[in-house]
C-alpha cells in the first residue's frame, strides 16, 4: 500500500516500551493499515520503530538528517534508514535544523507528526508522567486540533492516565482495542 489516503493517523510512543509493548504496537499498525489508514510516526525507539517495523503505509518525521547526523540516545536511526531504503517518504529535520537543541528539535517534529493526521492519534506511553514526554505532548496537540485520540496504557494501570481538561477516559472498544482508551470530552450544554 502506498503512503497517502485521506486517513491518516499519528502514531506515537514510548522510546522504551515493556515487554510486549513492541508487539502491540506493530498488532495495532497493521490493523490501522489494513482499514486503509496511513500512518505518521516520529524517528525514535519503541514505538516509532515497532511502527516502521510492522507496515509500509507509512511517513517518517525525523528530528535528525540523512545517515543520522544530530540523532539523539533513543534516535531509530537504523530503521528509518532501512525504511528509507524501502521507499519510505522521510522528512529530515523536522523538528528544525542542528543548530536546534536536540529537545527542541523533537518536540517541534511531534507537532509536525500531529500536523499531518487527519483521522486520529494513537498513543503508547509506557508512564503517567506528562512533564517532558513527547507522548504526552503529542496527546495534547491531537486534542488541541479536535482529532480522537486513543492510548494503550502500557506498563501502568489505566486509572493512571492523565487527565486533560474537561472529559474523561472511555474503553476504545473490542479487538485489538480491547486495552486502549480514547478520550472523550465534555460537551457543553446551553440552557436556555
Amino acid at each position: 500500500m502506498a503512503f497517502y489516503s485521506d486517513r491518516v493517523v499519528a502514531v506515537a510512543g514510548s522510546s522504551r516500551l515493556p515487554p510486549g509493548g513492541a508487539q502491540l504496537v506493530a498488532r495495532v499498525a497493521r490493523v490501522l493499515e489494513a482499514s486503509g489508514c496511513s500512518l505518521v510516526v516520529g524517528c525514535c525507539m519503541g514505538a516509532d520503530q515497532s511502527t516502521l517495523s510492522a507496515v509500509s503505509a507509512v511517513r517518517v518525521f525525523s528530528a535528525f538528517g540523512p545517515g543520522g547526523a544530530g540523532a539523539g540516545p533513543a534516535s531509530a536511526v537504523a530503521a528509518v534508514l532501512a525504511a528509507q531504503a524501502s521507499g519510505v517518504p522521510i522528512a529530515w529535520w523536522a523538528g528544525g535544523p542542528p543548530s536546534v537543541p536536540l529537545r527542541a528539535r523533537l518536540a517541534r517534529r511531534t507537532a509536525a507528526v500531529v500536523a499531518q493526521a487527519s483521522a486520529g492519534c494513537v498513543l503508547f506511553p509506557s508512564s503517567p508522567v506528562v512533564a517532558g514526554s513527547g507522548t504526552w505532548l503529542a496527546a495534547s496537540a491531537a486534542l488541541a486540533r479536535g482529532l480522537p485520540l486513543v492510548v494503550f496504557p502500557v506498563g501502568f494501570p489505566a486509572s493512571e492516565l492523565p487527565q486533560f481538561g474537561a472529559g474523561r477516559w472511555g474503553l476504545a472498544g473490542s479487538g485489538v482495542w480491547s486495552g486502549a482508551w480514547r478520550w472523550i470530552p465534555r460537551q457543553l450544554s446551553l440552557r436556555m
